[in-house]
C-alpha cells in the first residue's frame, strides 16, 4: 500500500493541535487540599473502658390488627371482565 503526501492544511492542521496540546500540558495543576484527611490518633487507657449493658427495654411484639388469622381459609374473590 502506498502513502501519498498529505495535504498542506492537514500538516498546518496537525501542527497545531501539537502546539496547542504542549501549552495545555504545560498550564500549571491547582493544588488540591488534603487537609480534610485526618491521621487517625491512637487513644491508650491505663484501665480498660467498659461499655454498659442497654438497660432500655424494646417492646417487639406485633399488634394484633397487624397480624394474618392463621386459621383464615378464605380465598379474595377475583373478578374479571371478559369482552
Amino acid at each position: 500500500m502506498k502513502f501519498r503526501r498529505p495535504r498542506n492544511s492537514t500538516l498546518l492542521s496537525i501542527v497545531i493541535f501539537l502546539v496547542s496540546f504542549a501549552f495545555w500540558l504545560d498550564q500549571p495543576q491547582p493544588t488540591k487540599n488534603y487537609s480534610y484527611v485526618t491521621v487517625p490518633e491512637i487513644v491508650t487507657t491505663d484501665p480498660p473502658v467498659t461499655i454498659a449493658p442497654e438497660t432500655t427495654v424494646v417492646d417487639t411484639t406485633i399488634p394484633v390488627d397487624t397480624t394474618i388469622d392463621p386459621t383464615a381459609t378464605t380465598v379474595p374473590t377475583e373478578t374479571t371482565i371478559v369482552p
